[in-house]
């Protein structure tokens, strides 16, 4: 997950040395995240409650802390830099709408064709559906939008995919790696096209709740 982090690296010493400051504390934000989240991600805490809670504090307020402890002002506290904010929210939410058919049916193949069954769980749906707006937070607003205006389009939008992807290593030899490229792709799709990670987040979090307490009534 930290590999791709290189690109950001080495165009903002060769570019942009301003910049440096925040491309370390990303990295460094996301070397913390590796280092403390696959360890719960194989213990029995990633199928508590406690999970979404350690997600917000890993994937959120981390990143937030570090911004704040090492740059040692209260900009990067404000949302918009992140992409959430009221501007372009009637964008992202129009593109949600639009991608989110694509998505569920991209789903929905997958699962089928995979043939992973399980019970419906509407309460997992549900905390599942909130506690997608860590990642994307994450990936679409630090790793994307945030980037993006310290480097430039190509540079976050592979960054930000290739991170998503690496952050998801137990679909890399299965079918789900399918679904996780292009849930990668339409929630970057929605925050380039509006400036504004909502709708990624609705999109990421209504994928989710389908998979987790709609689908498998249907299979």
């Amino acid at each position: 997950m930290v590999i791709p982090m290189i690109i950001p690296l080495i165009y903002c010493m060769k570019y942009k040395r301003k910049a440096l400051t925040e491309i370390g504390i990303i990295t460094l934000a996301m070397v913390l995240i590796v280092v403390l989240y696959w360890p719960l991600l194989t213990s029995n805490l990633a199928f508590t409650h406690t999970y979404p809670v350690v997600k917000l504090l890993l994937f959120v307020l981390l990143p937030l802390a570090l911004f704040l402890v090492i740059k040692r002002d209260t900009s990067p506290l404000h949302g918009a830099l992140y992409g959430v904010t009221k501007q372009g929210l009637r964008k992202s939410l129009f593109w949600f709408l639009l991608f989110l058919p694509i998505m569920l049916i991209v789903s929905g193949f997958i699962q089928y064709f995979n043939g992973a069954i399980w019970s419906a769980d509407l309460v997992a749906g549900t905390i599942s559906f909130f506690e997608a707006f860590t990642e994307e937070f994450f990936f679409r607003g630090i790793l994307f939008i945030f980037l993006l205006q310290k480097t430039n389009m190509k540079i976050a939008y592979v960054t930000s995919l290739a991170c998503f992807i690496l952050v998801h290593p137990q679909n890399l030899t299965t079918l789900f790696i399918v679904g996780t490229i292009i849930q990668g792709i339409v929630t970057l799709e929605i925050a380039r096209r509006s400036q504004n990670i909502i709708g990624s987040w609705m999109l990421h979090g209504s994928n989710r709740f389908f998979e987790l307490a709609i689908l498998p009534l249907f299979l």
